[in-house]
């Protein structure tokens, strides 16, 4: 689900060149309940962490960002909640999407890559 303020930072960026508000950072956490479109941050986010790597823009209209968390960021987490941000470290509300997902239990011995698509229909 795209947020209000996804829908806000997708306006700004197609109608000007403001800078610093695209999708750079993704969020993980163990936060559950119903996403609604006026949230800006996660339920209970963990950790956040930069894009890895540069977008990849092949496709016409559609941006593949891929972010990735060490086993480290990942120890003991039950893994509900993923959203994309344009604001980083701070837990500023910038989220542009949010999605909840079945519990998944990380036990600090994998890494976590995240790979998201975002086609403009």
């Amino acid at each position: 689900m795209i947020t209000s303020a996804g829908k806000q930072q997708i306006a700004w960026a197609i109608g000007s060149d403001i800078v610093n508000n695209f999708i750079q950072y993704a969020a993980i956490g163990s936060g559950s309940g119903t996403v609604l479109v006026t949230q800006s941050t996660l339920l209970r986010e963990t950790d956040r962490n930069p894009i890895t790597g540069s977008p990849d823009f092949t496709e016409s209209r559609k941006v593949t960002m891929t972010f990735d968390f060490n086993s480290v960021e990942t120890s003991g987490l039950h893994f509900t909640e993923f959203g994309l941000l344009a604001s980083g470290p701070s837990l500023v509300g910038s989220m542009w999407q949010i999605e909840r997902l079945g519990s998944i239990v990380l036990d600090g011995t994998v890494e976590l890559s995240l790979s998201n698509s975002i086609e403009v229909l």
